[in-house]
């Protein structure tokens, strides 16, 4: 149950709210201002402080906040440790406003915590607008783990509790890491917490490790896009095709920066979500995605698939996991995935990774495996040799790049993870970073194997995910594709075993 309470002397309402958000303990030094919260508590100490300072305070802790730009008295006020919901009533002293809460589950039990507050000129709502300094993207931070320094989200932390853990057992472990609960993903008993500002992350995970109440804790790694490399224009042409979507046709997934609304895609759109910001229409600032979703469409081609091109469409699942600097949190992912799952994607394509390992992002795969879904994503365009996850995992498919001729393109990555290798040049009508044209890369190879995946479904609707698997390694092309720099045989998707792929029989 979501909960909005509209100045609570005046009235009691119920709203469904999407934004996600807790509060984390957090002080400000400044003379005139400081500010502490954690849980349900708050202390402020403000001396002619102007109400949008202290909510724009507030605002730096995840929580949203909406406010009439009229609405900006000087605040003189003390007290500590309040219960929140009582502080607020004497911050918001002779305005109207509204708090928003979401009910946060877990398998310890429920989580109350305020995800948004408004703020406006008696009963005139009109005017409310986002308090400016809360854009979305992430605050990320390197941490030294372990032997390794990984990125990851700033004073984060990902943890599963021991299975018949009570909730007052979780209560007492938050304190002791004075941390507060986010949000979870119930599915994969996962909860992310929201340190103290300036924690030392590895000196939180090394107490978690060792925690009678833990089963496992992990940053909140960082990911991003694997970027497609610009290339001449003559080297790819423009190519567009597809039908309209086949109704009942399986549906690709695409988790990464959204969708643009001008990219013609709107009959293709089965669902869609913006992980960041759930109550905006999806965008895309970036393009990738928007690109992705193109190829994953079938309505891009890139060279080597021209000969799909009167094939039936396919429906996809676009969805923002990437804020607008191109860096996407791991539980952000993981929940995308989730939805993805519960809007029936048969097909995951994510044309992103790290070569950070995550054990956490390892059971989402596996619970999408689990489920019934095919797993694809991006070997990397940095041909190290090293792995990249989720490209790596054992449950997903990891695709290299194939360059117009049909051999393997020099920048693409390798390695024993890598399954096979699909066409990776294309032309776009929407730029990544930039202005339209050709692009080349792992990304758009896997885009492109997603929808050859979903169109075998669309074929074989009965087809079980280590059918369609089956078939498709079955039809790979494999003279002539090994890689000089393995010497191994990577199986190729082009124009023939795409022909073969979908006309075989499971």
């Amino acid at each position: 149950m979501n909960i909005r309470i509209v100045n609570p002397r005046r009235s009691l309402s119920l709203l469904a709210v999407s934004v996600l958000a807790a509060f984390s303990p957090w002080r400000c030094p400044a003379a005139a201002l400081d500010m502490s919260w954690g849980g349900d508590r708050l202390s402020v100490k403000a001396d002619q402080v102007p109400l949008q300072d202290v909510l724009g305070r507030l605002q730096e802790s995840g929580i949203t906040i909406r406010v009439d730009p009229r609405v900006n008295p000087s605040v003189t006020l003390h007290f500590e440790n309040r219960d929140f919901r009582d502080g607020l009533e004497d911050l918001l002293s002779g305005c109207d406003y509204a708090l928003f809460s979401t009910l946060i589950e877990g398998p310890a039990g429920s989580f109350r915590h305020i995800s948004e507050i408004n703020v406006y000129m008696r009963g005139d709502r009109r005017a409310l607008q986002p308090l400016p300094g809360k854009n979305g993207n992430l605050v990320r931070a390197e941490a030294p783990v372990h032997t390794n320094v990984i990125a990851c989200v700033k004073d984060e932390v990902l943890l599963r509790l021991k299975k018949k853990v009570s909730l007052s057992e979780f209560r007492a472990l938050l304190a002791r890491l004075n941390g507060t609960v986010v949000e979870s993903l119930p599915a994969l008993g996962i909860y992310r917490i929201r340190l103290s500002p300036g924690s030392d992350l590895a000196a939180v995970l090394k107490t978690l490790g060792s925690d009678p109440l833990v089963e496992q804790a992990e940053p909140n790694l960082v990911y991003q896009p694997v970027t497609p490399q610009r290339v001449a224009g003559a080297a790819a042409a423009v190519s567009h095709g597809g039908a309209a979507p086949v109704q009942g046709a399986a549906a690709v997934a695409v988790l990464d920066t959204g969708l643009r609304a001008d990219a013609g895609l709107g009959d293709r759109v089965l669902a869609s979500l913006d992980a960041l910001a759930p109550d905006r229409p999806l965008a895309d600032g970036a393009g990738h995605g928007t690109q992705m979703a193109l190829i994953a469409a079938g309505v891009t081609l890139p060279l080597g698939g021209e000969a799909t091109a009167n094939a039936a469409g396919v429906p996809i699942i676009p969805i923002r996991a990437f804020d607008d600097n191109g860096y996407a949190a791991g539980f952000a992912l993981m929940r995308s995935l989730t939805f993805a799952l519960d809007q029936g994607a048969r097909v995951v394509s994510m044309s992103w990774g790290s070569e950070t390992d995550s054990g956490f992002l390892n059971d989402a795969m596996a619970y999408a495996a689990e489920r019934g879904a095919v797993l694809v994503a991006a070997a990397g365009n940095e041909p190290t040799g090293r792995p990249m996850y989720p490209a790596a995992n054992p449950n997903v498919v990891a695709v290299a790049a194939l360059s117009p001729d049909g051999s393997i393109w020099s920048q693409s990555n390798y390695g024993s993870f890598v399954e096979l290798a699909a066409p990776a040049f294309a032309s776009f009508p929407v730029g990544y970073k930039g202005p339209p044209g050709a692009y080349a890369g792992t990304s758009v190879a896997t885009a492109f194997t997603a929808n050859a995946l979903a169109r075998y479904f669309a074929l074989h609707p009965e087809a079980s995910a280590r059918q369609a698997l089956d078939a498709l390694k079955g039809a790979l092309s494999r003279e002539g594709s090994a890689s000089a720099r393995t010497h191994a045989e990577i199986g190729r998707l082009d124009s023939r075993a795409m022909a073969v792929f979908l006309g075989s029989k499971h």
